[in-house]
């Protein structure tokens, strides 16, 4: 069943691989999707991935590069794209500072972020890779040796 929620203040962010991102509701299966909040800065962004939720993205500030299957295009502030389940996608903020509302459809990708909290690049990538998988996550980027 349902249930009504209300979130009166948000919670700290994740810092996850330098993107802040602030889970506002997320964690259960009584919510049809969960609502994120992305704050990065230039060049930040997840490699090309895919995972079995849909994503949506909102640009409240700034210009993020977003590439589905491919095909880029520069979402400006207002700008919204759909990502459905299982699409290959990577985004990348190209003005000095981007934020974006995002919206999953499952609550593996709360659970994602909170486990990837503090993981740097690259002395953690193997701690990341075993977190995406875990999670369901898969990025298209060759794993590190060891």
């Amino acid at each position: 069943m349902r249930t009504t929620h209300v979130i009166e203040a948000p919670p700290p962010p994740y810092n996850v691989v330098g993107e802040a991102i602030t889970v506002l509701a997320g964690g259960d299966l009584s919510k049809p999707f969960e609502m994120h909040i992305q704050v990065g800065v230039q060049g930040g962004g997840p490699p090309p991935h895919f995972h079995p939720w849909d994503e949506a993205f909102y640009v409240v500030e700034g210009e993020v590069e977003v590439t589905v299957e491919g095909k880029s295009t520069t979402v400006p502030a207002g700008g919204y794209v759909h990502i459905p389940a299982g699409t290959i996608h990577a985004y990348k903020n190209i003005s000095s500072t981007a934020k974006m509302i995002g919206v999953v459809s499952d609550p593996r990708g709360g659970q994602f972020f909170a486990a990837m909290d503090r993981f740097k690049v690259p002395e953690d990538l193997p701690k990341i890779f075993e977190v995406a998988e875990r999670y369901g996550v898969t990025f298209l980027v060759p794993k590190p040796a060891g």
